[in-house]
């Protein structure tokens, strides 16, 4: 699929989703002009890593993931790497 054929099915299944609603309770940056959707898609980004203020650094989205479901989706946290003694 094209870029611009990714964008427009990426969009259509997007506008469908459209809500008034905030489906969480903490305060965003911009929020007074965000669109928001029902959180039931999930996306695949990558990305440098977190910012202190809880942001990605530099993050490119990969596509639409189809085999988890939005619920199941967390933020991981790294773990310390073991070194060998």
């Amino acid at each position: 699929m094209t870029y611009w054929a990714t964008l427009k099915s990426l969009y259509g299944t997007m506008e469908r989703l459209r809500t008034d609603k905030k489906p969480f309770d903490q305060k965003v940056k911009d929020e007074n002009v965000t669109t928001w959707l029902s959180p039931t898609l999930v996306g695949e980004v990558k990305f440098t890593e977190w910012t202190s203020e809880g942001e990605m650094r530099h993050p490119a989205f990969l596509g639409l993931r189809t085999d988890k479901r939005a619920l199941d989706v967390v933020r991981e946290q790294a773990s310390q790497p073991r070194y060998a003694s």
